[in-house]
């Protein structure tokens, strides 16, 4: 959740670290339904269409208009039942209940800024530090080489240590992938939080129903269903959500950004 500007793009040293540890990661590609914490209910939204043949012939009877209730039909509370959003695998569908959620929920522009603003202040300080490690180690280079040339001119026989240079350099190299790793678990961990979040929100393909999504490679048109299968609930396969997922943080980031 980018919040653009010229400050400096972490995507090239994140893809880096992606070769340091045992699988890549990213803010949609994360899972809640492995975090243990727990969280709120799941706000639901509603279909478009009735829920019943009674509902939609309801609304063409002339009874109706002229406020008489039908006799021996029940009240209607609602024609429109309420869809829970692990359940959503198609994109419009997924559009229409993030649109249904935000005019319901007062707080849900604000916590979508926060998570961005937190998560920039995130990048920003990582990158930062890792800067500032960049910098240690060019001033220690350096310090040795003035150390080198001041023994020289003392003593010209001196002719130095390359092995000690060349040890030196190993040792940069080390610490600063060693401090990239560290930066991924941050990273790792900063996406799974957020992740639970906008699930928390009611957000579709965070926590997704794992009976819908099927392994990379798999034909989802030969994956039997109920005849009565919502049609919002297409069976898809990992990549698939990991797209819709992408998809979803970029749409909320674009909305959102200030």
């Amino acid at each position: 959740m980018d919040e653009g500007g010229n400050a400096p793009d972490l995507q090239s040293i994140l893809a880096t670290l992606a070769q340091h540890a045992s699988s890549a990661s990213s803010l949609a590609s994360i899972d809640p339904h492995h975090v243990l914490s727990p969280t709120p209910p799941i706000p639901r939204c509603e279909t478009q269409e009735p829920t019943s043949k009674d509902s939609r012939n309801a609304t063409h009877d002339p009874r109706m208009k002229a406020g008489v209730k039908p006799l021996g039909q029940p009240a209607q509370t609602s024609s429109k039942p309420m869809i829970d959003p692990s359940t959503i695998t198609t994109w419009q569908d997924a559009l229409r209940c993030v649109t249904k959620i935000a005019a319901q929920n007062a707080q849900f522009a604000a916590t979508i800024n926060k998570m961005m603003k937190e998560q920039r202040a995130h990048e920003m300080r990582w990158y930062t530090e890792r800067q500032n490690l960049k910098q240690t180690q060019a001033n220690r280079s350096l310090s040795a080489a003035k150390a080198q040339s001041i023994l020289k001119s003392l003593n010209p026989s001196f002719s130095g240590s390359s092995a000690s240079a060349d040890q030196a350099g190993v040792d940069s190299g080390a610490e600063l992938v060693a401090f990239d790793r560290k930066i991924y678990a941050a990273q790792q961990d900063m996406e799974i939080a957020m992740s639970v979040e906008l699930k928390s929100l009611g957000v579709p393909f965070f926590g997704t129903d794992k009976t819908l999504v099927v392994p990379d490679g798999t034909q989802t048109s030969e994956v039997q269903v109920p005849d009565d299968h919502p049609k919002w609930s297409p069976i898809v396969t990992e990549s698939d959500l990991l797209a819709l997922r992408r998809k979803m943080v970029q749409y909320l980031e674009d909305l959102y950004r200030e």
